[in-house]
């Protein structure tokens, strides 16, 4: 294997003219569209600098540039003595998901779920309703239209107004969770090789999608408010991108609000470049958190994603999706490609929680826990530099030196406690910083919390077991 790999280093030319902007940065393009269609597999050796120089005609000092960009990148790992060599595609980070089997041993802090609460009764309740009422049973048994019943996306409609959003039933998707919505969106709005933007650490969710869809995903540089303007104009001169994911209402894992002036200045540009958003609003906090969303801002550049799962319970797999009129029937197709249509018997369900102010209760109870969770936060960790909300599920903690995340993340696990480190969040090829995010809602109980942030605070005061790895 390491003989081919070297024969076709040797047959690797790039083609720096395909590729807009400075000859280093072109060449740092060149190899990462390399790398994630294969032509350069992991552990190929790059051609020498020179050498490389001499076949493109260009400084041997744009080479070393061109390469060290495309180290910054994490693309490419130097070896002293050895040369430059390909590091593989992102999707060697370590898995997200749910874990097959619960460790009760374990305090689970790597998933934003919402509180735990005794949400049984209340679907039982709601359940044993519908059963006394075959009449209301019987069209949930139906196939449906891909947008869903109307009466629930009215329904949905009247809840968003509460929050200050007012769509159009009629511009209104049903889904099975807000994942789901945004893999509709991104599966109706681009095409296998386009490019999507986001902000440099995103939703790992987001990142899997836009990998299945064979996207090419760049992340865009930030500051304390958010996606910094100036960065977007160049991305999008110099990429071309279809689609601009954005959470402006509580950022994940930064837990950034980004705050109006700026989302107005974003939306100008990404109307500039004709760039569709997708606005993504899963986290749904409370209206007193809230400033005006880019959807209503902006109704026809702007999809808008929700969900019910943070605020009403995982399982219950019910999202939505507003979409500018033009674009309903476009993404609805797509809808019932994937699979008809929502499931209307846990639309019912989550509606008769809307309709009764069960929702409004469970909200306003979880709410209060998360502030009362946040404080704890903030009294065992107030001397790090710890970003977070009070009404924020999660909390992000920059690591001190010389501490690197995945260490971090390794040396907290074995002592009981489950994290996730920064490269988790790192969009397409942009180097992950030297931090974790940790949640604070999963855990039943707030002493299994205390306890856990504990093992971060005193974790935090040792000095890493291992030495980091250096590439």
């Amino acid at each position: 294997m390491q003989n081919k790999n070297l024969e076709s280093e040797q047959n690797w030319t790039p083609e720096l003219a395909r590729f807009s902007g400075p000859r280093y940065k072109a060449l740092a393009d060149a190899i990462e569209e390399a790398v994630d269609n294969g032509q350069l597999p992991p552990e190929t050796r790059l051609p020498t600098h020179r050498s490389l120089a001499e076949q493109l005609n260009v400084t041997v000092g744009t080479v070393t540039r061109g390469y060290a960009e495309a180290e910054r990148r994490r693309l490419v790992v130097a070896r002293v003595g050895s040369g430059t060599f390909v590091r593989g595609k992102r999707w060697d980070r370590p898995d997200f998901s749910i874990p097959a089997e619960t460790d009760t041993t374990l305090l689970d802090l790597s998933l934003s779920l919402s509180v735990p609460a005794c949400r049984e009764k209340m679907l039982a309740d709601t359940l044993s309703r519908l059963s006394d009422h075959s009449a209301k049973l019987s069209p949930l048994l139906k196939y449906h239209p891909e947008q869903g019943l109307l009466r629930h996306r009215k329904m949905v409609a009247h809840w968003l107004e509460r929050f200050g959003i007012y769509a159009d039933p009629a511009c209104i998707l049903m889904t099975n969770g807000g994942q789901h919505a945004n893999s509709l969106v991104l599966r109706a709005m681009t095409r296998p090789g386009d490019t999507v933007l986001s902000d440099y650490l995103t939703y790992p969710g987001f990142i899997y999608s836009v990998r299945q869809q064979q996207l090419r995903h760049v992340g865009v540089p930030m500051d304390e408010q958010g996606m910094k303007p100036d960065a977007l104009v160049e991305y999008c001169q110099q990429h071309q991108p279809r689609l601009l994911y954005l959470m402006p209402a509580l950022h994940n894992p930064t837990s950034i609000i980004m705050p109006e002036a700026r989302r107005r200045e974003i939306l100008a540009i990404a109307a500039e470049f004709n760039v569709l958003v997708l606005e993504d609003d899963v986290k749904f906090s409370m209206p007193e958190n809230r400033t005006t969303a880019m959807v209503s801002m902006a109704p026809e550049q702007v999809i808008y994603s929700g969900s019910f799962s943070k605020s009403l319970g995982g399982g219950l797999h019910m999202g939505f999706a507003v979409c500018p009129p033009d674009l309903v029937e476009r993404i609805g197709q797509v809808l019932r490609g994937d699979c008809w249509s929502a499931t209307p018997l846990m639309a019912e369900v989550v509606m008769s929680w809307l309709d009764s102010g069960k929702a409004w209760e469970l909200m306003t109870w979880q709410r209060d826990e998360i502030a009362a969770r946040q404080a704890m936060v903030a009294d065992t960790l107030n001397c790090h530099d710890l970003q977070s909300q009070p009404f924020s599920f999660h909390c992000w903690l920059k690591l001190p030196e010389p501490w690197r995340a995945n260490t971090f993340v390794t040396q907290l696990e074995q002592q009981g406690v489950r994290v996730l480190g920064a490269e988790m969040f790192a969009a397409g090829s942009s180097p992950a910083p030297q931090g974790i995010r940790f949640c604070i809602s999963s855990l039943a109980e707030r002493r299994q919390l205390q306890e856990a942030l504990e093992i971060i605070r005193d974790t935090l005061a040792l000095e890493p077991i291992q030495k980091p790895i250096v590439f």
